[in-house]
């Protein structure tokens, strides 16, 4: 049954946007907006936009595509903010509403941080390894051949100059397993703690490489996780309505301002390599901090640590086990 336009204006209005907010949120014209709301009275009327703006409308107004085609139709629910979750869906809601509570990620953001970097088109692997079904492992391959330039390999091109024209194949290799091994961390919902520079820079060449999420896909997947608006009380990505690019860019720079350590902590930063480059300068000491033969230098920080953490997961006799076993090599009794 048909029903009048004016149903979609009342969603909207339920969400306290104007036309102008919406179109934004829908990326679309206000025209177009304005077309949608004013003369969509039925499922055809509908299917008459294209794919992408049906799915920019559903995004704007918080619905899932079906949810939007029953409102457009009359058979839409009451509340449809509250859709039903499978139990699994459910706690995954949960589970990302009580483990982001906005420091340095909100739910919304880890949520959406997730599932692009697990559809980019990278495509992390779960073991952190290169393979030859990946872009990534065939353009290395090629390159390890010598069939193409280690600037034709997708993510490692991104390096700067100076890592490309100093380093040698198994320094790119294992570039190459720490942006993977990040990525797959990001895509299964988990914040990477940078241990050296190489770690910051994976994170850097990931977040990049994914295209800025639609909030509004995210909601329609996992209705309940809690955005940005829910946690600060506003949305940072879009303080400028006017400018949609503008407003990616900056979550861009917020994930990465959220998952990479604050500057002082640490003296020698990708930023200071960025800014050499561009005056053409250069690290040419392989002793310095910068030079790319020190950016693992920090590696065993993360075996120690993970190391640590299995230990107190231990029972606390085990602990003890270990520990007196620890001290007999260390400190080998002596015979008498």
């Amino acid at each position: 049954m048909a029903i009048p336009a004016t149903a979609v204006k009342q969603r909207r209005t339920e969400l306290k946007l104007t036309q102008q907010e919406a179109a934004r949120r829908a990326d679309v014209s206000l025209a177009t907006w304005r077309r949608f709301e004013n003369d969509t009275h039925d499922r055809d009327d509908f299917d008459g936009f294209r794919a992408d703006k049906r799915k920019g409308f559903a995004r704007a107004l918080k619905l899932s595509d079906t949810s939007l085609r029953q409102l457009i139709t009359g058979t839409l629910d009451d509340d449809p903010t509250d859709e039903e979750l499978s139990p699994g869906a459910a706690k995954i809601v949960t589970l990302f509403n009580t483990s982001f509570t906005g420091n340095p990620l909100t739910p919304a953001d880890a949520m959406a941080l997730s599932n692009t970097v697990d559809f980019s088109d990278f495509c992390p692997t779960r073991d952190g390894l290169f393979h030859a079904d990946t872009p990534l492992g065939d353009e290395f391959v090629s390159c390890l051949k010598g069939e193409i330039s280690i600037r034709d390999v997708p993510l490692l091109c991104d390096l700067p100059e100076l890592a490309l024209t100093h380093v040698n194949n198994h320094w790119l290799t294992r570039m190459g397993e720490r942006i993977m091994r990040v990525g797959a961390e990001l895509g299964e919902g988990r914040i990477p703690r940078p241990v050296c520079l190489a770690d910051e820079y994976a994170i850097w060449i990931v977040i990049t490489n994914t295209d800025a999420p639609q909030l509004g896909g995210v909601h329609d997947l996992f209705p309940g996780v809690l955005s940005a608006e829910d946690v600060f009380g506003y949305d940072p990505d879009f303080d400028d309505p006017d400018d949609e690019s503008e407003g990616q860019h900056e979550w861009m720079n917020r994930m990465a301002g959220a998952l990479l350590p604050p500057e002082k902590d640490h003296d020698f930063r990708r930023h200071d390599l960025t800014i050499m480059e561009h005056y053409g300068q250069g690290v040419y000491d392989p002793t310095d901090r910068r030079h790319p033969f020190r950016w693992f230098d920090r590696d065993d920080l993360r075996e120690r640590c993970e190391s640590e953490i299995a230990f107190v997961r231990l029972p606390k006799d085990e602990q003890d086990a270990r520990t007196v076993e620890a001290l007999n090599r260390a400190f080998p009794p002596q015979d008498t």
